[in-house]
């Protein structure tokens, strides 16, 4: 019997950035994927945007999917709904692999947050435009993954009705993640992008609090680094399946 993965994008995007992974996979596996609240069919519309109500969606999609235990492979701000499904049905998930994790730990990451979430500079469209630059720093003169990065987050963030990505802001900081990290025991797989400078800043003492972390760098990618090197994440991504597996 195949076993079951499924797929969590991040904010603004929806669930076809795992295309290429669910393709790929789809031989060996059960693959799925499903957009987040506010980001699908509800684009554009005001939803109750709140961390229990995207943890009730995944619950949903076990149930519906039929889906007794599955690998939950997540991007950036979907680690927040699959860590906290993990630690309240730990039995449910093989393992966990996060890119672009990040979490509440005091960084560079953290004070933007904090700064955007007190400042809102007039109409959403401003702010957004302020926000994506933050969040996307320039590492070098010209940096090719920051400047496509604000691109696409811009675009799509501003199809998104106008609370979500204000509300995710207050998530990442009033949410002890950090503390639900610690309580797992899962296997987990955790990929950077090396140009995901920013993102990178939550992480000093991630080997504290998983210890049992498997930690990889994506060489010249940013933060959603499965979309700027698929080839590369599959790799990464299969052998810690078959680590796993061989554990069992």
């Amino acid at each position: 019997m195949k076993e079951n993965i499924i797929f969590i994008h991040g904010l603004t995007g929806n669930q076809r950035a795992f295309n290429k992974q669910m393709n790929y996979f789809k031989g060996k596996y059960n693959t799925y994927s499903y957009n987040l609240l506010g980001h699908g069919d509800d684009r554009g519309k005001w939803v109750d945007f709140s961390l229990d109500n995207l943890v009730k969606q995944l619950e949903k999609f076990y149930e519906t999917k039929e889906i007794d235990e599955a690998h939950i492979c997540t991007l950036s701000y979907g680690c927040y709904p699959g860590t906290i499904f993990t630690t309240k049905w730990e039995h449910k998930v093989s393992s966990l692999c996060f890119i672009g994790g990040h979490y509440n730990f005091p960084s560079q990451l953290f004070e933007v947050f904090m700064h955007y979430r007190d400042n809102r500079y007039g109409d959403y469209s401003t702010w957004l435009k302020k926000y994506t630059n933050a969040i996307y720093p320039k590492g070098k003169l010209f940096d090719h993954y920051s400047t496509l990065s604000k691109k696409i987050y811009y675009k799509y963030g501003l199809e998104l009705e106008e609370t979500i990505l204000k509300r995710a802001i207050e998530h990442r900081l009033s949410y002890d993640l950090r503390s639900e990290l610690r309580k797992l025991e899962v296997p987990i797989l955790w990929v950077m992008g090396d140009h995901d400078y920013l993102y990178k800043s939550s992480l000093k003492d991630l080997n504290k609090d998983i210890p049992h972390v498997i930690y990889r760098e994506i060489k010249y990618a940013g933060h959603a680094a499965n979309l700027y090197r698929p080839n590369c994440f599959k790799d990464i991504y299969e052998g810690f399946l078959v680590q796993y597996q061989h554990e069992k």
